[in-house]
């Protein structure tokens, strides 16, 4: 190399070649026409591109004699090679291609594209069938072709077919897609639990078995009538459904099948034509004064609560709207409800002029249906003025006519204690360092009360709230045989003036036969007489909500041979041996203020 040039004398070398470079810028030979050098050799050249039958392509000029003429391939039977070199049907002819559904073999509702080859005729193509139309395909020959199918809401199907000189059509057809099919309870859109059975009419006929989502293969598209017979428990569903390709899930609505016995209080079913069902309601009303009935109440009923908690004002009424209203003349003081079903909370809300609004809870699952009856006598207090006091306990038990026998009211008393003393039938009057701060109400126990103390205690002092049972007299009181403490029914009503109610509000309430949810067996301890109610603590007198504990528990007095009765108050010295004097021996003639 000098000067970027190469210089010197080259080696020629064309061993074993006769045609192309000599390695030395020459040539070792040229071929004939019709030949190509490859590798140094020359060789015929044949071109068999996109050509499948007839003479190979020849470059111009070729030597035939060097170069003899080669075959691209044959045609099969029924085919001729065409000038281009490739095989065609030896009569070419236009084919009508339908698609239909392969049940009911009509035509389907949607387009089709199908895809068609042949391996033979190295063919392939997709063409378009629309919905309910023909297509005309010209085929590139005869013989074997594969079709594969696919149409919105169809299963995508593949067929064979052998074209002859004679065929003038070819039907191909797809499946419907698989649709399933559910049962629902209407109200609360969940499939139901027992199986059914379902028929349909309309595009195609037909019933299946349904025992839950199930899958439902239609008779092509468009619309069908369903009727599902469930095995039990629910009505008979109907419904009227166009399928499309884009149906999935069809879902018949069913609903409960209400009779007297499912345990449902629905469908114009009363207490009284169904007690099975329905509870009823049995509401009285009296004047917490102890001056007797109260008429033309208003009691609203609720399935949720329709007051909410606050510590600031005590317990406020919320948006809650009543399921039911019932109300009364002027000349009743009782309210019956019927259509409430055994298995729930039913709130009331009892509304008269001049009274504090009532509120309460019945539990209705606790009711037994083969007495079918829920009674509440109820004390409403009147609003509270500015000279009565801040707070108003009222403690109300069974009426004369109440189970158990003899339908005698067991005769209670009501005992308030407090810091400088105690506050009952026996002590009516409270005063605390020269101011009297309580004073009670009513004391009508042998009525079932009721029995009404108000009282304004300090903030922060403790009120002890007593139920005694005291001894009486078989000659003097017959109606207090066999009658127990636990059987009362007893329960004590708070009211109280609040910051966003100067007039009072029911702040909360203590009921006995709550107790015996829990503790069942304390129902048949005969022997206590004493329950201890609650303890009652407010931190700003008649402006927040007071704290009521309730104690929930029952004690045993200790009776002298005076028939006076002594229990331990719990709550201060003066009353750790606390004395309720014998009432049937002329001690005191009056139990009612």
């Amino acid at each position: 190399c000098s000067n970027g040039v190469c210089t010197g004398t080259a080696t020629v070398d064309c061993t074993g070649r006769t045609c192309g470079s000599n390695r030395a810028g020459g040539s070792c030979g040229s071929c004939s026409a019709g030949q190509r050098c490859r590798a140094g050799q020359c060789e015929c050249y044949y071109d068999c591109n996109e050509r499948n039958c007839g003479n190979a392509v020849q470059p111009e000029g070729t030597n035939t004699g060097l170069c003899p003429q080669r075959s691209c391939g044959t045609c099969p039977s029924g085919f001729t090679c065409g000038s281009n070199g490739r095989c065609s049907a030896s009569t070419p002819c236009t084919v009508t291609i339908t698609v239909v559904d392969c049940n009911s073999r009509r035509a389907i509702s949607s387009s089709a594209s199908v895809a068609i080859s042949s391996v033979s005729l190295s063919y392939s193509a997709t063409v378009t069938v629309s919905a309910g139309a023909a297509y005309s395909w010209n085929t590139p020959g005869l013989g074997s072709f594969s079709f594969q199918t696919s149409a919105s809401g169809y299963l995508t199907n593949s067929q064979s077919f052998t074209l002859a000189s004679t065929t003038t059509s070819v039907e191909l057809c797809v499946s419907p897609a698989v649709v399933q099919v559910d049962v629902r309870e209407r109200k609360t859109n969940i499939t139901i639990e027992v199986g059914a059975s379902i028929s349909y009419t309309g595009v195609a006929s037909g019933s299946f078995r349904w025992n839950g989502v199930t899958s439902w293969t239609h008779g092509g598209f468009g619309s069908y009538s369903f009727i599902a017979t469930p095995d039990s428990k629910y009505t008979v569903g109907s419904l009227t459904y166009s399928v499309t390709a884009s149906t999935t899930l069809i879902i018949i609505y069913v609903d409960i099948a209400y009779f007297c016995g499912d345990d449902l209080c629905t469908s114009g079913e009363t207490a009284t034509n169904c007690q099975l069902d329905c509870v009823a309601l049995f509401l009285e009303f009296e004047n917490a004064d102890g001056s007797g009935p109260v008429n033309g109440p208003t009691v609203n009923y609720f399935l949720d609560n329709p007051r909410d908690a606050n510590a600031d004002t005590g317990p406020n009424r919320n948006s809650v709207q009543q399921t039911t209203t019932r109300t009364t003349g002027t000349g009743s003081n009782t309210v019956l409800e019927e259509t409430y079903s055994y298995d729930e909370l039913v709130y009331f809300e009892v509304v008269v002029s001049t009274f504090i609004n009532f509120y309460w809870r019945a539990n209705t699952s606790n009711i037994d249906p083969l007495l079918g009856t829920y009674r509440l006598r109820v004390h409403l207090s009147k609003l509270l003025g500015t000279t009565d006091f801040n707070y108003r306990l009222v403690n109300t038990w069974k009426p004369i006519d109440a189970t158990p026998e003899p339908y005698g009211p067991t005769d209670l008393n009501l005992h308030l204690f407090y810091s400088s003393g105690a506050l009952d039938i026996n002590n009516p009057s409270l005063t605390n360092q020269g101011f009297a701060i309580g004073k009670a109400i009513a004391d009508s126990k042998q009525s079932g009360g009721p029995a009404t103390m108000d009282i304004s205690p300090d903030s922060g002092i403790v009120v002890a709230v007593w139920n005694s049972k005291p001894p009486r007299s078989s000659v003097i009181a017959p109606s207090q045989n066999n009658r127990y403490l636990v059987d009362s029914g007893s329960y004590v009503v708070f009211y109280g003036k609040t910051s966003n109610a100067a007039n009072g509000k029911q702040v909360g309430q203590v009921v006995m036969d709550e107790i015996f949810l829990t503790n069942p067996s304390l129902k048949s301890n005969h022997q206590v007489d004493l329950w201890y109610v609650a303890q009652f603590t407010v931190n700003q007198p008649a402006r927040n909500q007071p704290t009521i504990v309730a104690q929930s528990r029952f004690k045993t007095s200790t009776i002298n041979s005076a028939r006076d009765m002594f229990f331990d108050c719990e709550a201060y010295s003066y009353c750790n041996n606390f004395k309720v004097p014998y009432s049937d021996t002329g001690r005191r003639d009056v139990e009612d203020f």
